[in-house]
């Protein structure tokens, strides 16, 4: 497997890299790594809630509960009165709700909150100007209470005090509660307060206050409209007065006696007149179809009139028609007997000559009647065309009056009717004053109480609610810690993760070391060995390489894994020199060196380990090596070439120490004594390691690793930052050779990161392995 270093063009960008971090993974990665601050930020909140919880005031909440019932608009009921049911009909769920708004703000306002503050003297309880208590002031300085002190004396009334009524207002207001009931005509009024008989007596007060308002509304509206509709009487009474004098002079004028119409002479005269006429007409009629009659001189037409009640009803008329129909009677009689005697005794007989004699008599007598018939109807009917006449000509001239006096009726009319009305109105509206005085007193007020404030159990207060603070500390504690935990990883410059190195490079990590534990030495394990080096001048130094230490340990494992990718590194043959350098000192490059020297060696190889910081040698202080001669002394002379000292208990494991420390490393290390002493290495070793010294502060390591076939750029996790990595990177791929396989190496991961359990899946070897070490040490 080859690992080739990428161009400097291709190294990524910081900024692009922190964008692409921001996905939900990485958040979550995030909030991993900076679980710390999210705990503390957690448990700050949830200690904050708790000192609050203990040192804050207990406070008690009593709520009393009033209805508002419906009420009519009107102060004397005028609207029903006048209007009917119109006034009815406007109350709606509209109007029901804007009367509940008003009266929960009127249980709000200022007018109503000072009545209540001054009664049950409110100022001086703990809400508000608590009088001074004994011993407070040894303990706390009084001035550290300012704001318990009132702006005003309190000895200045509310009234005249305007920065005292506005802070005690706005106190009070803090500690009401008034809230109207969805859906019904209830208010529900609360007050907190320290003591619980106090916000029971403030509630139960409070509605108290609003019914004497309300009642004192109500009476001082009804009183109002009272004196304003007793002025007005006035002058709808000389109103009234002035219209029923109107009426009766123009009901005088028209000849009207009474109330109604059917007392008027001038009418009743023109109906008697008009019945006159047309009774006089009637008989008229009737004369004159008698008269006719009688004219034709037919005996038998004449006596059918005995028939008509109208003529029957003349005396004269009646005896003359009566006699008329005896003679016809007699006639008829005497014409049938003569008929008899002819055909039974022939006209000779003498008989028939006297009953000739006496049927010409009855006849001559029935045409005289016919005549006196005939000009007595004459004379009738002329008499009755006369009296017609009278009679239309007396209806004519009363018609002609009764039209004079049309418009004054008229007038007269509407006069009554307005006189009526006005009258009505002004009884209505007397009846209606007689009633005010009972209406100030019976309707006070439309709101009852329906649940009175109680007090309170003491063992129950309203606040500190702990439940609902603890639950809003955790709500609190999670947002802020997540938020404060994202900026904190989001502004962190260090490199804390296998893909923030990968992208900062641009090539695949060789390897990732989990942290040793920190005091771990060999002879803190039972079953650690003590090794030693050949010449080590006593048993005092003690190794502490933790691959043979350790050697089931993740740390070993991840040793042995960085050994496999090196060796796997270069598709023609595994490199022979490795270079383990750094950014800066102290991120762990001589412990990687050390042990990746010591697992080469377990294989059965060759291994020279050599201090190549000639700067800061560590590696004979770590193993207890003799310093008198080194790879400086060596470079420093030709005729001088120091042995490289053998791992006594680590066969095959040689460490040249850096020895004493030169004016000139960076040209001692470039010179031409140590490519020969790198020549004569490689034909002894089969592999060299160099602990070099950082990549950045001097220029020692690109001049190694022209030496070398691999170059180990290590990064501490947690320390390296991110723009040093990409920076040291960036020089050493500046003079890398083409045949130099560059590769970076994320050391000191902590056990409980993802990141080692992602990259070799021994999180929990890790785990067991921590367990173990942690039984052996106790």
């Amino acid at each position: 497997m080859a690992v080739a270093p990428v161009r400097m063009e291709e190294l990524p960008d910081l900024r692009a890299m922190r964008e692409d971090e921001m996905s939900l993974g990485a958040l979550a990665a995030a909030l991993k790594r900076r679980g710390a601050i999210f705990l503390w930020v957690l448990a700050g909140f949830l200690a904050v809630t708790t000192l609050y919880c203990l040192v804050a005031t207990r406070r008690y909440q009593a709520t009393g509960q009033v209805q508002i019932q419906k009420d009519s608009a009107g102060a004397f009921g005028l609207e029903s009165s006048v209007m009917g049911d119109a006034a009815d009909s406007a109350s709606d769920a509209l109007d029901y709700n804007i009367t509940l708004q008003t009266e929960a703000n009127i249980l709000n306002s200022d007018s109503l909150a000072l009545r209540v503050i001054q009664d049950l003297h409110l100022e001086t309880t703990e809400d508000f100007y608590p009088p001074s208590k004994t011993g407070r002031g040894e303990i706390f300085p009084s001035r550290l209470f300012f704001w318990k002190k009132p702006v005003e004396s309190l000895s200045v009334p509310l009234d005249r005090a305007p920065n005292r009524r506005y802070v005690v207002l706005k106190i009070f207001a803090s500690h009401l509660k008034v809230e109207p009931v969805t859906g019904t005509r209830l208010i529900d009024v609360s007050y907190s307060s320290p003591d619980p008989q106090q916000a029971a007596d403030v509630v139960n007060h409070l509605i108290g206050a609003l019914m004497d308002y309300t009642f004192q509304a109500r009476f001082t509206a009804t009183a109002q409209a009272s004196n304003w509709l007793t002025a007005q009487l006035d002058d709808l009474r000389k109103q009234t007065e002035s219209l029923q004098a109107k009426a009766i002079t123009l009901q005088r004028d028209t000849g009207m006696f009474g109330d109604d119409e059917s007392h008027n002479v001038v009418l009743a005269r023109l109906e008697s007149l008009n019945e006159a006429l047309a009774a006089a007409e009637s008989n008229r009629i009737l004369k004159e179809a008698v008269y006719r009659v009688a004219s034709s001189g037919d005996p038998e037409l004449i006596s059918g009139l005995s028939g008509n009640s109208g003529i029957g009803a003349v005396a004269s008329m009646s005896n003359s028609l009566g006699l008329i129909q005896s003679l016809r009677a007699q006639e008829a009689s005497a014409k049938a007997e003569l008929d008899q005697d002819r055909v039974r005794y022939g006209s000779a007989y003498p008989r028939i000559a006297e009953v000739q004699a006496e049927l010409s008599g009855i006849e001559k007598s029935i045409q005289d009647e016919v005549h006196r018939i005939g000009g007595r109807a004459r004379t009738d009917y002329e008499i009755a065309e006369r009296a017609e006449a009278s009679a239309r000509g007396a209806f004519e001239q009363q018609k002609k009056v009764v039209n004079d006096l049309n418009d004054k009726a008229i007038a007269y009319g509407l006069a009554k009717q307005e006189a009526d009305g006005s009258r009505e109105v002004y009884e209505g509206l007397l009846a209606k004053l007689k009633q005010a005085g009972v209406l100030e007193g019976l309707r006070s007020t439309n709101i009852t109480v329906v649940n009175p404030a109680r007090v309170p159990p003491p063992n129950r207060p309203k606040s500190p609610n702990v439940l609902l603070y603890y639950a809003a500390a955790v709500a609190m504690g999670i947002i802020v810690g997540a938020g404060a935990a994202l900026v904190r990883d989001l502004t962190d410059t260090k490199v804390r993760s296998l893909e923030e190195l990968e992208q900062l490079t641009g090539t695949p990590l060789l390897g990732l070391i989990p942290e040793v534990g920190k005091g771990r030495t060999l002879r803190d394990q039972g079953r650690a060995r003590g090794l030693t080096s050949a010449n080590t001048p006593g048993p005092s130094h003690r190794l502490q390489i933790a691959t043979s230490s350790y050697s089931d340990s993740p740390f070993a494992e991840s040793l042995r894994s960085l050994r496999t990718s090196l060796m796997l590194s270069r598709s023609s043959h595994a490199p022979q020199v490795l270079l383990v350098t750094s950014s800066n000192s102290s991120e762990g490059k001589s412990t990687v060196s050390l042990n990746l020297a010591t697992v080469l060696a377990q294989q059965g190889a060759r291994v020279l380990l050599v201090d190549a910081d000639l700067r800061r040698p560590v590696l004979h202080e770590r193993m207890g090596l003799d310093t008198q001669e080194g790879l400086s002394t060596a470079l420093s002379s030709d005729h001088i070439n120091p042995e490289p000292q053998l791992v006594e208990s680590i066969p095959n494991l040689y460490v040249l120490c850096g020895g004493p420390i030169p004016p000139f490393p960076a040209e001692l290390l470039g010179s031409h004594r140590m490519r020969t002493l790198m020549a004569q290495w490689r034909r002894e070793y089969d592999f060299i390691v160099l602990d070099g010294p950082p990549a950045l502060p001097v220029t020692d390591a690109i001049v190694l690793e022209q030496l070398c076939e691999a170059v180990l750029l290590v990064a501490r996790h947690g320390v390296t930052e991110k723009k040093v990595v990409q920076r040291s990177y960036r020089a050493l791929t500046r003079q890398l050779p083409q045949h130099v396989v560059l590769g970076t190496v994320l050391n000191a991961v902590p056990g409980r990161s993802p990141d080692f359990y992602e990259y070799y899946g021994y999180r929990s070897r890790i785990s067991a392995a921590e367990g173990r070490g942690n039984e052996a040490r106790s």
